[in-house]
């Protein structure tokens, strides 16, 4: 293993994981289309959703806000993390509506830092397929967080039609599978 990349996540680790999410998570929306279409619809209202998700990112950002560098800004750090804290129970409080929605929206866009950090100096398939994931969850996340109720709509129109909804399926099935086993394969090499 290179020593200049010991610091940053393992490719092939990070790929086989995301990998295998995607594919078993999306198996089993279509293995069980009903209740994942019954949750899933129910996600971007739901208050205890909202409030779970808004506390793993509030607590994401916090550990972000603790621990790194902040360079010339560093002596603001407590004020950094009580903005964060703040932020979070004011969201929580006042902003009840598509809490779900923007809370995920914070997680996709804390996620995608470390998914491109891995793909950093990387080559090959995977690394590409890797970021542009993350990309999408950046799209995806600042969406989320500006207009969160196109989730809700996008939602209903994908479950609404079957074909659709198999479709997305597929796609996240076949695109964990790629991901799984290039990393498998990185991993092997």
């Amino acid at each position: 293993m290179d020593p200049l990349n010991s610091a940053s996540p393992n490719l092939p680790l990070v790929a086989i994981i995301i990998g295998g999410w995607l594919a078993v998570a999306h198996l089993f929306g279509l293995l069980a289309p009903g209740p994942c279409i019954a949750w899933a619809r129910s996600i971007p209202r739901s208050r205890f959703w909202g409030t779970l998700l808004l506390a793993v990112a509030a607590l994401w950002s916090l550990t972000i806000a603790s621990t790194t560098d902040l360079g010339e800004f560093s002596p603001m750090r407590s004020y950094v993390v009580i903005g964060i804290v703040g932020g979070a129970i004011l969201l929580w409080k006042f902003v009840p509506d598509f809490l779900a929605s923007r809370s995920l929206g914070f997680l996709l866009l804390l996620v995608a830092h470390p998914v491109l950090e891995t793909t950093f100096l990387q080559h090959g398939p995977v690394k590409i397929a890797l970021a542009v994931l993350a990309y999408a969850w950046v799209l995806v996340g600042l969406f989320l967080v500006g207009m969160p109720y196109l989730h809700r709509d996008l939602l209903f129109w994908i479950s609404e039609r079957r074909w659709i909804w198999k479709i997305h399926c597929w796609a996240g099935i076949l695109y964990g599978l790629f991901l799984l086993l290039g990393g498998l394969k990185m991993e092997m090499l």
